[in-house]
């Protein structure tokens, strides 16, 4: 009898669970997207999306991360993933990666692959007018997923390549993660399987054990291809049905464990410090399980999060604004943690000097957090913002990159989540967003600060008498503030005009037409010319550029530091009649980003805005050349502290190796030293006031290029009103010749010093020439080969290096310059060899030329590229601002792909054996 009454019992909680369950809105994935799943299990999502035209983003995503590995497979999951590009069935050895690279597909950049705790994804992007590479890149696919050859040479030698990536970390900060990582993760099995892996697996472990892994978690059931882009979706799911309906499903698959981490009944502390680490960093997690995304439920629950965020990020701004605190900043918000965990951080960087008082102001302030939440005036400017943001997406919808389609459906795949369409994410945030009150956000925290799983993580310097805090002081400052009466946090209201009246407008003297680029060009009548480019590449996308020439050149040398920092003090101090915080409530709603800038040779301003705020990025435009404000409480803070930090860092030789570079390549000049305490006493706000309005007060020196969702007539009236009316003197200025030049000759400089066992190489190959546009392109197909080369010697030969950076730099005035940099990380017993290597390639390349096979890749790559590029914003915007301060001509463009197809190898002798002698060669190294 009592038997039945416990299960009548337990069926009634079961049906009650299961009424709730079903009272809550399942959430309905977007139906514009066709997925499937085959008998063997594979599955497939598809979706055609215009953006960018003629391409298709595709991955293959794969269940089998680090957390399945056994003790002896700690890093197979990731070395498995570098062996898919050392040889497939169809495509042997490096095949692969020189046909996609051939075909414009550039490995890296474009072709890529990452492995984490729960999986791995190979990405691919492709032309999708290419018929046959389009099969060829489906065939990839599939060799990927089954049809690795893993083949024992190459094993052996991709050894080094993953030894060389977990070099990377060997850092400050990569040393602490290690320490505190276990506790963080709650010693759980997350903890012990990083995906970089052990060097006892990666040095020593047989291929055969790569191949078990593989066989026993590469099957379709953990398979799925993503295919989103300019595709015809019925044709797809065709052609995916055909090529991964055969996957063998395996006889017996071992079951795919879910690893989930429990929450501890406890808080731990954790202080780690380092010789390297200059910082003082004091961090909370609270933890708590993650939110899945399947029911409406959860929808409201991520959309309190994400406006806890933003929430978090306004109020610590004010605070800092407001207080001129004694904390060098900090931080707070909701982020993903591991596997099913979420936690609340808090993180405040201290000022060394003043460790105790920016600890207790910084918590002061997450204690009224947890009293008292946020206000009601906050969570409506939240609102107003996430608000904004969804009618910017929707104006978009048509406009999305595909990628941004293929990551939401990834998500679906690896961890069930649903993927709304954009329509319905709008109507639900809308509604939800209508009835949020702050008593709702306040419970979403307690929830998170009540958590029983906390853990307090404390960084800094290794050093004597550091003053690093320990668990029992960090315990009592933070009785000593929860003791303490502290008041709900409070705002001062402001208008939300930036300009009073509109500007007295000046007018248009004169315009032209270029039918060939788009362009208008308006001649002001205050001397300005603005040159303005109509597209449709963004529906609600505005983004135009100020130049002029002269920055920090004009300036003396006691001048020079102030120059040099004027515009960060500035921006910090609010904009008009307006403090910082002031404006930000101003922008609250708007999508806007005005940034001045003086650099060493030029000084201008960017901008982006969207076409509803276009007119408020023209008034921050002309407030910043008339009315722009420096606080002078802010700028005493700033310098102190920048003093504080300067007299307590740490040593580092990593910093002491950047700072020599940058000296010698700057010929030893003042001006390219580190900054000292010397430098700081020097800034003064007479100064930065001074410079900053006399980069800024002459229109008339310069030059506006907009680009985007611009109307003409409407964008004509705004511009005499906002630019026109700028006061212009009529006077050009030229950026001053300092005479800093790249030393010639053959230099090295040998540094010793750093904490791993790792070594850093820089190597600088220079020369003067006449800047040229046929020049330019032959140094830039120079570069490519070179990084062709290095990478199949330093990473696939010597298996020495992770990833050769490879760089030109070109540049017109003072002097027409170039230089080839060649950087990389190693072994500090390989450095020599390595060295030597590059040299030789070096001079192969400048002996022989370029060849056909690595002429094919850069015209490919360059080609596809430029398809991709010329459809945005931001590339017209980049190179019409170049063309114009080098007065290079604008048709350019027009040619480029002409001017691709008359490049030859022939004539690259030519350039090679001018440009690529080493008789100005620098090399930089860094050893233990």
């Amino acid at each position: 009898m009592k038997k039945t009454i416990i299960a009548c019992f337990i069926l009634g909680v079961l049906l009650s669970v299961t009424d709730s369950k079903a009272q809550e809105a399942i959430l309905e994935s977007d139906t514009a997207v066709r997925t499937g799943k085959l008998p063997n299990g594979f599955q497939y999502y598809i979706r055609a999306n215009q953006e960018p035209k003629g391409r298709a983003t595709i991955y293959l995503a794969n269940k089998v991360g680090s957390v399945l590995e056994t003790d002896e497979e700690q890093g197979i999951a990731h070395f498995i993933e570098h062996m898919n590009f050392n040889g497939t069935k169809h495509f042997p050895k490096n095949e692969l990666i020189t046909y996609l690279e051939r075909s414009g597909v550039k490995f890296g950049a474009d072709l890529n692959a990452y492995t984490s705790f729960d999986e791995t994804v190979y990405q691919l992007p492709l032309p999708t007018d290419d018929s046959s590479l389009w099969r060829n890149g489906l065939q990839i696919m599939r060799d990927w997923a089954a049809d690795a050859l893993l083949e024992k040479a190459e094993f052996e030698r991709e050894r080094g390549v993953i030894l060389e990536e977990k070099r990377l970390r060997e850092n400050a900060a990569g040393r602490m993660s290690e320490q505190y990582r276990p506790a963080l993760f709650n010693h759980g099995r997350y903890a012990q399987r990083m995906p970089i892996g052990k060097d006892s697996v990666i040095k020593k472990a047989d291929v055969a054990i790569a191949k078990a892994f593989y066989k026993r978690w590469y099957r379709p059931d953990l398979q799925a291809l993503i295919v989103v882009g300019d595709i015809d979706v019925k044709q797809v799911e065709k052609q995916i049905i055909a090529v991964f309906s055969d996957l063998p499903p395996g006889a017996n698959p071992a079951p795919r464990e879910q690893f989930n981490i429990s929450l501890q009944d406890s808080t731990v502390f954790v202080r780690v410090t380092d010789p390297e680490y200059s910082q003082y960093v004091v961090q909370y997690f609270f933890k708590r399980y993650k939110t899945s995304l399947r029911t409406e439920t959860d929808f409201q629950k991520q959309l309190i999060e994400r406006l806890l965020n933003s929430l978090f990020d306004a109020r610590l701004r004010y605070v800092y604004n407001q207080k001129k605190p004694s904390y060098l900043g900090m931080s707070g918000g909701l982020s993903p943690l591991v596997a099913n965990l979420q936690a609340l951080e808090l993180l405040v960087n201290l000022n060394p000097e003043q460790v105790k008082e920016g600890f207790m102001a910084f918590w002061t302030e997450m204690e009224r957090i947890r009293r008292f939440g946020f206000t009601e005036q906050e969570l409506a400017e939240a609102k107003a913002r996430t608000l904004r943001s969804m009618q910017i997406t929707m104006a978009e919808k048509e406009k999305i990159r595909s990628v941004n389609y293929a990551d939401s459906y990834l998500q679906s795949f690896l961890y069930g989540d649903a993927y709304l369409s954009l329509e319905e994410s709008n109507r639900l945030t809308g509604s939800y967003l209508e009835h949020l009150q702050p008593n709702d956000l306040q419970a979403e925290l307690a929830s998170f600060f009540n958590s029983k799983d906390r853990m307090i993580l404390v960084r800094g310097p290794e050093k004597p008498n550091s003053g690093v805090p320990d668990s029992a002081a960090l315990a009592d400052w933070q009785q000593l503030v929860q003791s303490q009466k502290i008041e709900p946090f409070t705002a001062e209201m402001t208008t939300t005009k930036l300009l009073d009246r509109l500007p007295v407008a000046g007018r248009i003297l004169k315009e032209e037409k270029n039918d060939e680029l788009g362009l208008t060009h308006w001649k002001l009548s205050n001397g300005m010319d603005v040159y303005l480019k109509t597209t449709d590449f963004k529906n609600d996308e505005i983004l135009f550029s100020l130049f002029s020439k002269g920055g920090t050149s004009l300036y003396d040398a006691v001048d020079y530091p102030s120059a040099k920092n004027a515009v960060p003090f500035i921006l910090s101090s609010g904009l008009g009649n307006f403090n910082a915080n002031q404006l930000e409530k101003v922008l609250n709603e708007k999508v806007v980003n005005v940034q001045p800038y003086i650099a060493d040779r030029s000084e201008g301003i960017s901008t982006a805005s969207s076409v509803k705020d276009f007119s408020t990025a023209l008034e921050m435009v002309h407030l910043y050349m008339t009315q722009a404000r420096l606080d002078t409480a802010r700028f005493a803070m700033i310098i102190e502290q920048s003093k504080a930090a300067l007299r307590n860092r740490a040593p580092n030789a990593s910093r002491d190796f950047t700072d020599t570079i940058n000296y010698v390549l700057g010929g030893y000049h003042p001006r390219r030293k580190p900054t000292a305490i010397a430098d700081l006493d020097q800034i003064n706000t007479a100064a930065v006031r001074r410079i900053f309005r006399e980069r800024f007060v002459n229109a008339a020196d310069f030059t506006c290029v907009m680009i985007g969702n611009l109307p003409v007539d409407s964008t004509r009236m705004m511009v005499e009103h906002y630019l026109a009316s700028l006061p212009g003197k009529g006077k050009h200025e030229q950026a001053r010749d300092l005479h800093i030049r790249v030393p010639e000759g053959r230099i090295r400089k040998d540094l010793t010093g750093n904490k791993g066992d790792k070594a850093s190489v820089q190597i600088v190959i220079s020369g003067k020439y006449e800047f040229a546009e046929t020049t330019n392109l032959y140094l830039d197909l120079m570069k490519s080969s070179l990084a062709f080369r290095l990478n199949e010697r330093l990473r696939e030969g010597e298996g020495g290096v992770y990833s050769p950076g490879v760089y030109i730099t070109k540049t017109k005035e003072p002097i027409g310059f170039y230089a080839f940099t060649i950087s990389f990380d190693c072994d500090p017993a390989s450095m020599e060899v390595l060295i030597k290597a590059v040299d030789e390639e070096f001079d192969l390349l400048m002996k022989s030329g370029i060849n056909e096979d690595d002429l094919q890749k850069f015209v490919a790559e360059e080609l596809r590229a430029h398809q991709v590029n010329e459809r945005t914003n931001g590339f017209w915007l980049t190179y019409l601002k170049e063309q114009m301060e080098t007065d290079e001509p604008l048709e350019a463009v027009l040619k480029y792909n002409h001017a691709l197809d008359q490049l030859t190898t022939k004539e690259s002798a030519v350039y090679t054996k001018k440009f690529m002698n080493r008789a100005n060669e620098i090399i930089f190294t860094l050893r233990p």
